[in-house]
């Protein structure tokens, strides 16, 4: 079986499990943190995290090269599909923050672990 249907690196793409996995894992734990230090609710926070990893995304890909597909994707279809997702990451992440909020971190981590492969199904 072939490794290489999408392209990527099987290297590369084991470095952004890796980053995507510590970002998670990480998330709930300083939201916790950050609500017993400070005022901040689950909005808030959410609203700094995704403005924080837009501009991470952004110098990161001014950083890469451009690379050219075969068959370019229309602008405003790229956009839309680009927003939806945004806009489903950011509810995601928010209802998630608030549950780390009113049920702590511990039952909020497996009722959103839980409800993941459900949420993909049903997308």
């Amino acid at each position: 079986m072939s490794h290489t249907s999408s392209g990527l690196p099987i290297g590369r793409g084991l470095l952004y499990l890796i980053v995507a996995g510590a970002a998670w894992g990480t998330a709930g734990a300083a939201a916790s943190l950050v609500y017993r230090a400070s005022d901040l609710g689950p909005s808030a926070l959410s609203f700094w995290r995704c403005a924080i990893g837009v501009v991470l995304l952004l110098a990161a890909r001014l950083l890469r090269p451009r690379v050219r597909t075969a068959a370019p994707v229309p602008a405003r279809r790229r956009l839309l599909r680009a927003g939806a997702t945004g806009v489903g990451l950011a509810v995601f992440q928010t209802a998630y923050f608030a549950a780390v909020q009113a049920t702590g971190l511990a039952v909020a981590t497996v009722v959103t672990l839980g409800a993941g492969p459900v949420l993909i199904a049903l997308g």
